[in-house]
């Protein structure tokens, strides 16, 4: 049987158990919800079925507005300068993803303070 000196300095401590705080939780819950809200049309999960997470509901409203914008754009395709509107929202979508994933809020300029504004 092998006695180990628990005064041994080289012998590291137990790890306690780590708390895990509300906002931890709720960014953890929500991350998934926030990163598919940017894909077309699964924002409405992040919408409907994960509205008491502030997080993933933040990432669904812009997910929305980049959603409505995207069908805009198709709707009045005319020339080169709708294809290239369409890339970027597709830019700014992949890099909502990018960004929900690292657990970082996210705000589209403009966009973003007036549906701030807005609380159901």
């Amino acid at each position: 049987m092998d006695q180990t000196n628990l005064n041994d300095p080289f012998i590291p401590p137990p790890a306690a158990a780590a708390e895990v705080s509300e906002e931890d939780r709720l960014l953890d819950e929500g991350k998934i919800p926030a990163m598919l809200a940017y894909v077309p049309f699964l924002c409405f999960w992040a919408l409907f079925l994960k509205r008491d997470n502030p997080y993933a509901y933040h990432h669904g409203k812009q997910g929305l507005i980049l959603l409505l914008a995207e069908l805009a754009i198709l709707v009045l395709r005319f020339d080169l300068i709708w294809n290239l509107m369409l890339i970027l929202i597709g830019a700014v979508a992949i890099w909502g993803m990018v960004t929900a994933f690292r657990g970082v809020l996210f705000k589209l300029p403009v966009v973003s303070d007036l549906l701030d504004h807005y609380q159901p």
